[in-house]
């Protein structure tokens, strides 16, 4: 039987500069296997922010991954094969800037993409991704945390290569600090998990997992009922008999 890598590396035979790309982000990179995991079972609909060309898609289809996937990139090229490799009625693939995501609710991964943001940016993309994880949802977030560590200069010597080889059309230098990505789910009550993720790599990448409980909506509803009834309750005029 053929193995997930594989199956999801085939699809991008026609370009042999991209099939053997795939094979070995796929073989080297910790984070697909991880997102795939925690998605297994996941019926929500995923936004998949910095998609790139699918390849994160391709690979939780082979692993039975059948919700729907809205991803999203700033590289028009890379959509464009994104479009070619996975054309069924269950994904969708934009160019666009990952601060416009459209209105969501369900899943979210967001893999090395909120270092290309400014401090600012990156608090208001965050709590907009709090925001869209649907009761029972999950929100991924890979990143390379700013560390006083050698991983870390790794990590910018690298982002300067990906810049000069134009692989990716926007440059990136501010990662952010782990309380930066933590604070605006903590003010949601999201509890945070976070580990290193950097597999094989000399970077500094970590993996934040964010879960909203299954209930959230429902104590929300009853918490609004409960406070509309204490109102009515308090408006009403004394009865004396």
């Amino acid at each position: 039987m053929i193995s997930p890598l594989r199956e999801a590396a085939a699809r991008y035979r026609l370009w042999p500069n991209l099939y053997y790309y795939a094979i070995g982000k796929i073989a080297l990179d910790p984070a697909y296997p991880a997102v795939a995991r925690a998605l297994r079972d996941s019926q929500r609909p995923l936004l998949d922010l910095g998609c790139g060309m699918g390849l994160l898609a391709a690979y939780l289809r082979a692993n039975d991954h059948r919700a729907p996937i809205l991803g999203l990139d700033v590289d028009a090229r890379k959509i464009d094969v994104a479009k070619q490799v996975l054309a069924g009625t269950m994904e969708d693939f934009r160019a666009g800037d990952a601060m416009d995501f459209p209105e969501h609710s369900g899943d979210i991964v967001m893999l090395d993409v909120l270092h290309y943001f400014s401090d600012q940016e990156q608090q208001r993309l965050l709590k907009k991704i709090a925001t869209s994880i649907a009761p029972g949802g999950i929100a991924l977030i890979r990143l390379a945390l700013n560390e006083p560590n050698w991983r870390f200069a790794a990590t910018k010597l690298e982002e300067w290569f990906v810049h000069f080889s134009r692989w990716i059309p926007k440059s990136g230098w501010n990662f952010p600090t782990r309380e930066e990505v933590l604070s605006p789910f903590r003010e949601k009550g999201f509890p945070g998990d976070v580990r290193p993720m950097w597999g094989l790599t000399p970077f500094n990448s970590h993996l934040f997992t964010f879960r909203r409980k299954r209930d959230d909506g429902v104590s929300l509803e009853r918490s609004q009922a409960r406070n509309l009834k204490n109102n009515l309750f308090a408006s009403r005029p004394p009865s004396y008999s």
